[in-house]
């Protein structure tokens, strides 16, 4: 059985940490209905996306990124839970691009450093409460300066239990890098609804998703992440240790460089990909493979999307691969 509590927990960690590489093993540690069993986990992760043609350029871009993350558990109880979580993404452009506008160069090298801490407590009536905090540098040169590429996220979560498999989800987020409403605290409602074992969806605000199982050995789900970013997945688990996976993304990732005329301009990335692959899940070891076609992948600078026209550099599609292990304790 799956419990209505391990999507919805979910909600305040996938608005808190949304550029993470590895926010999903995160979101397992906010997902999980019982407190004080969190285990230290160390991950890492390789993509590759071979060289394809700049348009309008004489150049090509080819992209290699890094990632790491390491999630330690503080102090733990039945009731109360306290971690430590480390991310770094590397990622090297291959590429002499310009930007068209400013004629600068794309940086051959962008970070995203992140260092989070979170708290969760359950309390006698079963109502769940969670706050966490995170500090970032999404850069060329990371925290090159303390305001200036520096970022500080906080969200808190409130989940109180409605029927017997429902429940209400109360949420409040602040980023310093949000896109809307110009970094203002934003409320978020969100209703958990579990009919059944086989249907769990969160319908609301600002995070949505739909997870579905036809049959046992099949998952279908997708989720909604503020702003434009979409996730859909069908998963299928061939024998215990082993799935395979096929899904759709639309993603972005943001940076502020730190030769940016403007406090508030970002260097942005967005592309949808295609892609298939499978997972080998032991008890303490994790490996994962996939590969797919990565599309409408354009850089461009400013402030936000509406700004995308503005010293973009539009890439070729192409394939790309990834490669990833995990490890828990």
């Amino acid at each position: 059985m799956w419990d209505g509590l391990r999507t919805v927990s979910a909600i305040a960690l996938l608005v808190a940490v949304p550029t993470s590489a590895s926010a999903q093993s995160e979101i397992q540690d906010w997902m999980n209905p019982t407190l004080g069993e969190l285990k230290p986990r160390v991950e890492y992760k390789l993509v590759y996306y071979p060289e394809e043609q700049v348009h309008g350029q004489p150049t090509n871009l080819r992209l290699l990124e890094h990632s790491f993350n390491i999630a330690v558990p503080v102090a733990q109880d039945p009731s109360n839970e306290w971690s430590l979580t480390g991310d770094t993404s590397y990622k090297r452009l291959g590429t002499s691009a310009r930007l068209p506008d400013t004629h600068r160069r794309l940086p051959d090298e962008l970070w995203n450093i992140e260092m989070s801490g979170s708290y969760r407590h359950k309390f006698e009536n079963d109502w769940i409460g969670a706050l966490g905090v995170t500090v970032g540098s999404p850069s060329d040169k990371p925290f090159d300066s303390l305001r200036g590429e520096t970022v500080l996220r906080v969200v808190s979560m409130l989940r109180i239990p409605y029927r017997e498999r429902d429940a209400w989800i109360l949420s409040l987020y602040y980023g310093s890098d949000t896109e809307f409403l110009g970094g203002i605290p934003v409320p978020g409602l969100a209703y958990n609804w579990v009919p059944s074992d086989h249907f769990n969806a969160v319908i609301g605000a600002p995070f949505s998703s739909v997870e579905y199982k036809p049959i046992d050995p099949l998952t279908l789900e997708a989720q909604y992440f503020p702003v434009r970013r979409l996730r859909a997945r069908a998963t299928y688990q061939l024998f215990r240790p082993v799935r395979l996976f096929t899904g759709f993304d639309i993603d972005n990732d943001y940076y502020f460089l730190a030769d940016r005329l403007f406090r508030s301009e970002r260097l942005w990335y967005y592309e949808k990909r295609a892609q298939a692959g499978a997972r080998f899940d032991l008890r303490h070891v994790g490996f994962q493979v996939r590969g797919g076609y990565a599309f409408d992948r354009y850089y461009f600078t400013g402030n936000d999307y509406h700004d995308r026209l503005h010293d973009r550099i539009s890439v070729d599609p192409g394939p790309f691969v990834t490669a990833g292990l995990s490890v828990r304790f």
